[in-house]
């Protein structure tokens, strides 16, 4: 499965079940050991999309080093970051 196909059924998974969790939590009460359940399974999926999160921002960053080795620089999608080394 692809990562997009992947992503694409999680999301529909974690829509589907808040859905369900909010009709049942109407019907039932928000008490309900049903509503409990469908709370836990939707923390798992949500735990399960912040671990491939991570994983992608982990195999996005990259690392150079200068020609001298004085400086270091890490890249990333969302910022870039200089460390100098003390000489």
């Amino acid at each position: 499965m692809t990562t997009d196909v992947w992503k694409r059924t999680l999301e529909h998974r974690m829509e589907m079940v808040r859905r369900q969790m909010e009709e049942t939590a109407g019907q039932l009460g928000i008490g309900h050991p049903a509503v409990y359940r469908l709370s836990l399974e939707l923390d798992r999926l949500h735990n399960e999309w912040e671990q491939w999160a991570a994983r992608e921002r982990n195999r996005r960053e990259s690392r150079y080093c200068c020609a001298h080795g004085g400086c270091q620089v890490r890249e990333t999608p969302d910022y870039l970051y200089f460390r100098v080394r003390a000489m």
